[in-house]
């Protein structure tokens, strides 16, 4: 792994600056400009971390002159908002009463007829495919602070957890005055060698505690700001280690604050942005400022934002209390939850993909449960689907979905649309359509091993599973197979089933991982 890095790292090198061309063309061409850096870091052997720390320190003394030009003025657009639905009511299933057999007199016995021939028509519904999700960036070179430098911790609650970053004993970042040359003289200082334990150990905690990057993004704003108050100096240091981390963000001010702004793989709900060079920058903070001064400055192979989780935070473990969940078939199981993950899911953004409303599902679907809770949950559930047919083992877990969790309106309950990670419905009393069609997904794909994908119709969301053999029912082709309609929220209602009102010609399939 360590060859590897360095690989990557000398990639970079040999790269060099690609900041963005128009700011080198103010004393020569762009091209002049990249062959006279790339001469320059060519010089390197590229095998020592002193090499790297002057390449990263170059890069930031380029970024810092960047930084004295003037910044343009972008208007601040007001944040999207999912379109608001229709919820469909739950529907409870009645099984058709058999039809009465005709009673035929042996000699009026009729002639045998030959079967017919299946016409069945498959349903090929538009398809929505999300992106894998994105590992963590790069940082944009190696970082190894010098071992004999003073320091000063810096700890956090976060979410049952004391975290601890480092800074150095003579830390006193000041930012003279809320202008171009005041914010490059106080970016020049924090890419002085002192700071680099910063970067450091908040990598080293993102790694260790597999944060995420909307949680590596809440702890430094949480840290900054137990260093330096709501300032914005807290704004720039976290402005400096996302850049040093890899991420996307631009830096933006007012006559009396200065933001970070962050780009996004997805474009995110209820969050105000600017758009620059066709791309949505977030702002984070909480100022509505109608129009910002931006920095267009930029690090080479810079990463936008991923909410994606392929994996949960390691958070301290506060367990809830326990809550029975019993289904009508009486398959019964006991859960609790870690509370400090339900509240970091509770700050999660909505967000989706390409303006496709449809997206922000997967990213709810595609996050696995807690390990602790599948600890608890699966064998009770492996226990009860152990040796059944898949047919009879994913009708298990449906019912099991649709009748043990009490139907709840979003509305009503949290003034609009809030879909819930899997880890959620298994906490909050009520839960609606899309909550279960998120945990029942998640659940026939870790217990059962089938693909589900999500069907999602007007103001209604439900699944469709993928079985290795011939089933009979209602059901969807994607990629040549057989998808098979099961609705969670469809009360009763066995595999095949689709509820009343729900047209499959016109539903969406949403794949999943």
């Amino acid at each position: 792994m360590k060859r590897i890095f360095f690989v990557m790292s000398a990639a970079m090198l040999l790269n060099a600056l690609s900041i963005v061309s128009a700011y080198a063309q103010n004393t020569d061409s762009y091209e002049e400009f990249r062959k006279r850096q790339q001469a320059e870091f060519g010089k390197f052997r590229q095998n020592t971390q002193d090499e790297y720390d002057a390449y990263r320190k170059r890069l930031n003394e380029q970024y810092a002159e960047f930084m004295r030009r003037t910044w343009d003025a972008f208007p601040a657009h007001e944040a999207d908002e999912p379109q608001p639905e229709t919820p469909v009511q739950p529907v409870v299933y009645n099984e058709p009463e058999p039809a009465p057999q005709p009673v035929v007199e042996p000699d009026q016995q009729p002639a045998p007829q030959p079967a017919p021939e299946p016409k069945e028509i498959p349903v090929e519904p538009a398809v929505v495919v999300v992106p894998e999700p994105a590992p963590a960036p790069e940082p944009i070179a190696p970082v190894k602070p010098k071992e004999e430098q003073p320091l000063k911790r810096v700890s956090v609650g976060f979410y049952g957890s004391i975290v601890s970053l480092s800074f150095p004993a003579n830390d006193n970042l000041k930012i003279k005055s809320l202008d171009e040359n005041s914010l490059a003289d106080a970016w020049k200082t924090l890419s002085s060698s002192c700071y680099d334990i910063t970067v450091k150990t908040a990598l080293d905690v993102r790694k260790a505690s597999d944060l995420c990057d909307w949680a590596y993004m809440d702890l430094l704003r949480a840290v900054t700001e137990k260093r330096y108050g709501k300032t914005n100096e807290a704004v720039l240091m976290q402005a400096y280690i996302m850049s040093q981390s890899g991420y996307r963000v631009r830096l933006g001010m007012t006559k009396s604050k200065l933001h970070m702004l962050i780009a996004s793989r997805y474009e995110i709900y209820g969050m105000r942005y600017v758009t620059l060079d066709g791309t949505k920058f977030y702002i984070t903070g909480d100022r509505d400022d109608k129009e910002l001064q931006i920095c267009k400055a930029q690090f080479d192979k810079e990463q936008s934002l991923s909410l994606q989780m392929a994996r949960l935070p390691k958070f301290g473990n506060e367990p809830t209390p326990k809550r029975t969940l019993t289904s009508r078939k009486g398959v019964t199981a006991t859960v609790s939850v870690n509370k400090n993950l339900i509240d970091f899911m509770n700050t999660y953004p909505q967000a989706c993909i390409n303006g496709d409303a449809g997206t922000r599902w997967a990213a709810y679907a595609n996050t696995p449960l807690d390990k602790n809770v599948k600890d608890a949950l699966y064998p009770v559930l492996k226990k009860t689907i152990a040796g059944m047919p898949e047919r009879d083992a994913v009708g298990i877990l449906l019912n099991w979905v649709q009748t043990a969790f009490k139907y709840g309106y979003d509305d009503q309950i949290w003034g609009g649309d809030r879909p819930f990670f899997a880890q959620e419905t298994l906490y909050y009393p009520q839960s609606d359509c899309e909550d279960r069609a998120i945990l029942f997904s998640r659940l026939v794909r870790d217990l059962v091993g089938l693909d589900v994908v999500l069907l999602y119709y007007p103001g209604h969301l439900a699944t469709a599973v993928a079985f290795s053999g011939e089933q009979k029912g209602d059901w969807l082709t994607y990629k040549g197979r057989k998808f098979i309609v099961c609705d969670p929220t469809y009360e009763n209602a066995p595999v095949g089933a689709t509820m009343p009102g729900m047209d499959n010609k016109k539903a969406k399939m949403i794949a999943l991982k």
